[in-house]
């Protein structure tokens, strides 16, 4: 009887088959496989193409996790360049707040300054709040309570 051998030891190096399976799927004497399989070293053979097969796949998962991290890096910088946008909004906004107070101040007109300090102290809370700071640092950042605790009247301003 003629065996398709090439088939056989494909089977057989392609998968974690025993002998005995292997002899009685393809109608083989088990001891005449067993002979055959010594003498050609097949279970060396399929160490080593499983060894070769494992760090192949080892090889391409590295490649994928390395693509991934890059794709998560450009994430990343898109993230940061949102959160800089992000910050540069606030700094305005801020900046708009402080110009409002200076210059209600600067005319007397304390209600207006009073208005923009309050803004200022709610939009610093609402800031600590998202960035979580006041649970991290035992003492705030910059205390604009002070602001909003400034004298009814603001000190004359010298023009010179």
């Amino acid at each position: 009887m003629k065996y398709n051998w090439e088939k056989i030891y494909d089977e057989y190096l392609r998968s974690s088959i025993t002998l005995k399976e292997l002899a009685k799927r393809h109608g083989i004497k088990y001891g005449y496989l067993t002979r055959k399989s010594s003498r050609e070293k097949w279970f060396l053979k399929r160490d080593e193409f499983q060894k070769s097969a494992r760090e192949a796949v080892a090889t391409e998962l590295a490649k994928q996790v390395d693509e991934n991290n890059e794709a998560l890096g450009a994430i990343t910088v898109k993230s940061a360049e949102a959160q800089v946008r992000r910050s540069m909004q606030t700094g305005d906004r801020l900046y708009t707040l402080f110009q409002a107070a200076v210059t209600a101040m600067q005319q007397g007109d304390l209600r207006t300054m009073r208005q923009a300090i309050d803004a200022w102290v709610t939009l610093d809370t609402h800031m600590r709040k998202v960035h979580r700071i006041d649970e991290n640092a035992d003492k705030p950042i910059v205390n604009i309570a002070v602001l909003s605790a400034l004298p009814d009247r603001p000190a004359p301003v010298v023009v010179s």
